[in-house]
């Protein structure tokens, strides 16, 4: 069933995206009940990975089957196929922990943009797919414009408003490793360089100490962090407070766009101090993607 469901998708969609210039996509999201999983292309890589459940724990190999299914399929090598497990609530233990420590990065396309992917290290390969077209619409929004991402992982909205001629950006993450990422990102597309600023600091601790302004604001939070400013971070619980913080940081006129991968967010943002709120995820979740709130976008106006 999934290797017929990834052929059919992979017909539909690889034409076009190779015409787009787009290396890195989903070719499968779950669509079939009974396999809970998902399919990645990055490039000629394939990553499979599954959402483990106690029905398949005691299956011998049952994500590299999954895994061997779609690649043959695809006629990808081996070597090109890797297998994730993603454990969405454990009961114990961390939801997220390191892999392996190959350290071996891959360069995909992005219309415009190149960004380096880790396909092994982590559960998450430093590039998140589903926000393609946020991050076009990123590019559209940074002409002639000072720009602040905040929680900036590896740096891929920082590319998109740096390509869009943002006079400036600043980008702020806790972690010097992810930074060092958003650096390389940057030197890929030829975009690093004295007006992209990389900041390692809690973002907590940034939007008290600053007292700078922007004209666009990228807010991508996790859904849960254990390391932001003196406690824990729920973006279900803490988006209103975050969000209020980050209202002082816009320049007037400018904007403020917020996202959030959190499947059961319920947003809080009328007594924010913006004078416009307009939800945008119908805009932001790419064709690839089956789950149409795979993350949920807004857009606050100063």
């Amino acid at each position: 069933m999934l290797a017929n469901r990834v052929r059919k998708n992979s017909r539909k969609l690889r034409k076009s995206f190779d015409k787009e210039g787009i290396g890195a996509y989903r070719l499968y999201d779950r669509d079939i009940p009974e396999v809970r999983a998902v399919v990645d292309r990055y490039e000629d890589h394939l990553v499979v990975g599954e959402y483990a459940r106690t029905q398949t724990a005691d299956a011998p190999a049952y994500v590299e089957t999954l895994a061997n299914a779609a690649a043959e399929v695809l006629g990808i090598e081996d070597a090109k196929v890797h297998v994730k497990r993603r454990r969405t609530r454990p009961k114990t233990g961390a939801r997220y922990h390191r892999l392996a420590k190959l350290d071996e990065g891959i360069e995909v396309r992005e219309r415009e943009l190149r960004f380096w992917v880790n396909l092994d290290d982590y559960l998450d390969t430093g590039l998140f797919s589903d926000h393609r077209d946020t991050r076009q619409l990123v590019t559209e929004w940074s002409s002639e414009r000072a720009v602040l991402n905040l929680f900036g992982y590896t740096g891929a909205f920082t590319c998109a408003a740096a390509k869009g001629g943002a006079t400036r950006t600043v980008t702020v993450d806790a972690s010097g490793r992810y930074l060092a990422w958003a650096k390389d990102n940057l030197a890929l597309n030829g975009l690093a360089g004295e007006p992209h600023e990389l900041r390692t600091t809690d973002v907590s601790r940034y939007l008290a100490q600053t007292d700078e302004t922007f004209d666009l604001v990228i807010v991508d939070p996790p859904s849960f962090s254990s390391s932001y400013g003196a406690g824990d971070f729920d973006v279900l619980r803490d988006h209103p407070a975050l969000l209020a913080s980050v209202a002082r940081r816009v320049a007037p006129g400018g904007r403020v766009l917020f996202s959030t991968n959190h499947q059961r967010f319920e947003p809080r943002l009328g007594q924010l101090a913006f004078r416009e709120v307009e939800e945008i995820t119908a805009r932001t979740v790419p064709r690839d993607y089956r789950n149409r709130t795979v993350h949920r976008a807004f857009v606050l106006q100063r």
